[in-house]
């Protein structure tokens, strides 16, 4: 048996059997090298190009496997296939590259929640893009959360230095937000980050714009190739929006206010993602102390 198990194991259709495609994924630059053919072959396309979305997965498992250097899985579909893709970290620091492992299972996948055997692919699609959703949802406001930050923003920065671009963005505090919370019950607290999650929402028209819940009570709002005024306006319209809607929670009806740190980048790739959250910080901190309900 021993013999059999090393036969299997060193053999390459093992490998086959296990993918139809692997490649190498520069996570942050986005390129792709395939190997096929027993060679390893540099391909001009994105690494999205492969699912035929022409934008940058939401769900970057690459991403997320070379930032926490560990294994992930994930569950993809182009318009004629479903695919299961795993992400494999290798090496260390920041030598680290990821492989994708591409297996094509659209005659092989089996869903115990489907009940109806006929389930066309579009139902199966449907299913995969809200698991792939819930990955990057607040479970509480229904924004991205900080995972989709700490994985969508560090793209956001590639994207505006290689078309050089500038990129904004605001950082949001709630005022006395803790005062919500001791005179009207955490469930109240939480009706209210409800509510301005979906006024923060309201304001921001461009697609390629996004608001996501940083943590407790702040939010953080990304505004790809916006100017410092468009960011300035954006913002501003949120707080006045903020302080002008009242939360109404089991018949008690209440206004609360938000701080804004504005910051715009003008030369993308000169900053990290942290330096640039840091900048906002700073400047949200700045509102704070000159009195609240402001954008600085």
């Amino acid at each position: 048996m021993t013999n059999e198990l090393n036969a299997y194991f060193s053999d390459t259709e093992l490998l086959k059997k296990l993918s139809d495609v692997t490649r190498v994924v520069d996570p942050f630059e986005k390129k792709v090298y395939e190997y096929r053919n027993h060679e390893l072959a540099v391909n001009e396309l994105h690494c999205f190009d492969f699912w035929n979305k022409n934008q940058v997965c939401e769900n970057c498992i690459s991403m997320r496997a070379y930032r926490d250097n560990s294994t992930y899985v994930k569950i993809e579909y182009t318009q004629e296939k479903t695919y299961l893709v795993t992400a494999v970290p290798l090496g260390a620091d920041n030598k680290k590259i990821v492989i994708e492992i591409i297996k094509d299972i659209t005659n092989s996948i089996l869903f115990d929640s489907v009940d109806d055997p006929d389930t066309n692919s579009s139902g199966i699609h449907a299913l995969i893009d809200n698991m792939n959703k819930l990955a990057f949802s607040d479970s509480l406001t229904g924004l991205y959360n900080r995972r989709y930050i700490n994985e969508k923003l560090p793209v956001d920065l590639l994207n505006s230095a290689l078309s050089s671009k500038e990129i904004s963005v605001i950082m949001v505090d709630l005022d006395f937000f803790k005062a919500v919370n001791d005179t009207y019950g955490h469930l109240a607290g939480d009706h209210t980050l409800k509510s301005i999650a979906i006024t923060l929402s309201g304001c921001v028209k461009r697609s390629s714009d996004w608001v996501a819940r940083f943590g407790g009570e702040e939010f953080l709002v990304c505004m790809p190739g916006a100017s410092l005024e468009k960011a300035k306006s954006a913002a501003e319209c949120m707080r006045a929006s903020v302080e002008h809607t009242p939360i109404i929670y089991k018949g008690e009806e209440f206004n609360i206010t938000a701080s804004f740190g504005v910051y715009n980048l003008q030369l993308p790739g000169t900053e990290n993602m942290d330096e640039l959250i840091n900048h906002a910080d700073e400047k949200l901190y700045l509102a704070k102390n000159r009195g609240r309900n402001r954008v600085e």
